[in-house]
Parts: structure tokens; C-alpha cells; sequence
């Protein structure tokens, strides 16, 4: 833990003079300024205005997470196209790791300005809110969580391919994301990591404000959740073993 704390402190000095930290703390902040303003008009009730918010939020995600991801990678690439990387004493599998948590800590940090900074503002400036605080913190942590799939995902297309195909994935994950909300994806959404985070979102709001009128959903979200930790637990290990013999990006 001393060696990967080690690792992971000198990843955050590389990325502190890129837009990296400024991406998280930004596009939080314009986000909820720009539902916010639209908001403080709209006739749609809270609860609707807090979904559908939830689920704009994670519809970006994918798209997000591989620009993030990209510019932790090329910070690598840049450096003698990964020799430093694929050098280092401490062995590969802990540089892997680290690369994961720094995404992992700026991603959970930025979901919670994102969403519990938006109740607040919610709540405080416009008054509408109508749903409890600790709704939203469980909310960002459901979001989050879904999201490590596609982190780890990213990382493995910008390591062996590039940020090209990483952000172009990306887009295209983000237009599944919102095709999955609709009755197109009432079936294959569980199959979908991009589709997780709005129906698992989207599910759990609606059993805990109408507990009563959801009877189906709790099944359907619990073969969800469990088939996205199966896929993120397995997409971890095999990354960790794939890793274990990279060489360094193969130029298309």
C-alpha cells in the first residue's frame, strides 16, 4: 500500500499542470448552472426536473471519461511513448492500479459536486427541491459506481489504441446511453455498461419515492446491479493481466 500510495501521489504531480483536475471541477459546475438556469422557468415538477438531470448526467459520463482518460494516458505516451511506465521498478500491474484510482478519486469527487452540488443549489436557491439530501448522496454513489466499468474500459482503448478511438467510443456510448432509456432498451440495457448508470439511477428513485407502485423494478435492478459488478470485477482482472505483458501502443 506505502509503494502504491507512492505511485499514485506521483501520478497526481504529473497531471497537476494539465486540464485534467479542471475538467472534473468545471463541467460539474457549467452543468448545473446551465439546469439550473433552465430550471428556474420550467413548469416540469422537482421530481422530473431531478431526473431527468440525473439522467442527462449520465448520458455524458461515457463521453467524459474518455477525454479524462485519454489525458492521463498521453501524459504516458508523451513520456518516451510509455517507457517510463513500462520501467518502473514498482512492476506493472501497480502502475495499472494507481492509473485507476486517480481516475476513480477525481471521478467519485466530480459525480458529488455534480449531484449533491446541485441539490444544494436546488434546494437553497430555487426552492424546489423535494427530495431528501441523503437521496442524492446515495444517488451519486450509484452513478459512481456504475461508471468504473467504463473507466476501465477507457483505459484499455487509449493504452492499445489511442485517444482517437477512446473518444470516438465514447461518443458512440453516450448515444447508446440515451437509446437505452427509451423501450428500445427495456430488455438489453443490463448488457449495456453505458446504459447502467441512468437505469440503476433512474430505478432506485423511483422505488424510494413510490415504494409502493414499483412492483417488477426492484427484480430488474437487482439483475442489473449484480451483472454490472460481475462485469467490472472481471473487466479488472483481466485489464491486470493484459497489462502484465503490454509493450507499449502499436500505432494504427
Amino acid at each position: 500500500m506505502v509503494v502504491l500510495s507512492r505511485i499514485l501521489r506521483a501520478d497526481f504531480i504529473k497531471m497537476k499542470h494539465t486540464i485534467f483536475f479542471w475538467i472534473h471541477v468545471a463541467m460539474p459546475i457549467i452543468g448545473i448552472a446551465l439546469f439550473l438556469s433552465y430550471y428556474s422557468f420550467s413548469k416540469f415538477d422537482s421530481i422530473n426536473k431531478v431526473s431527468g438531470y440525473i439522467q442527462v448526467l449520465s448520458i455524458s459520463f461515457p463521453l467524459l471519461i474518455s477525454i479524462v482518460s485519454s489525458s492521463v494516458v498521453e501524459q504516458e505516451a508523451l513520456a518516451g511513448n510509455f517507457k517510463e511506465l513500462l520501467s518502473t521498478e514498482y512492476g506493472r500491474r501497480k502502475a495499472l492500479i494507481s492509473k485507476v484510482c486517480l481516475l476513480l478519486i477525481c471521478g467519485f469527487c466530480s459525480t458529488m459536486l455534480a449531484v449533491v452540488g446541485f441539490a444544494t443549489v436546488f434546494h437553497f436557491l430555487l426552492g424546489q427541491n423535494e427530495i431528501p439530501f441523503a437521496l442524492y448522496v446515495e444517488i451519486s454513489f450509484i452513478l459512481f459506481s456504475c461508471q468504473i466499468f467504463i473507466y476501465i474500459w477507457h483505459l484499455f482503448l487509449n493504452f492499445r489504441f489511442s485517444k482517437g478511438a477512446s473518444i470516438g467510443i465514447g461518443i458512440i456510448e453516450s448515444l447508446l446511453a440515451a437509446l437505452m432509456l427509451t423501450g428500445m432498451g427495456d430488455v438489453i440495457w443490463k448488457y449495456m455498461p453505458c446504459a447502467w448508470g441512468a437505469r440503476l439511477c433512474n430505478y432506485f428513485l423511483g422505488y424510494k419515492l413510490s415504494p409502493s407502485s414499483i412492483r417488477v423494478l426492484p427484480v430488474e435492478a437487482a439483475t442489473g446491479a449484480v451483472i454490472c459488478v460481475c462485469f467490472t470485477i472481471i473487466a479488472f482482472v483481466i485489464s491486470l493481466m493484459w497489462f502484465s505483458f503490454y509493450e507499449g501502443r502499436k500505432e494504427m
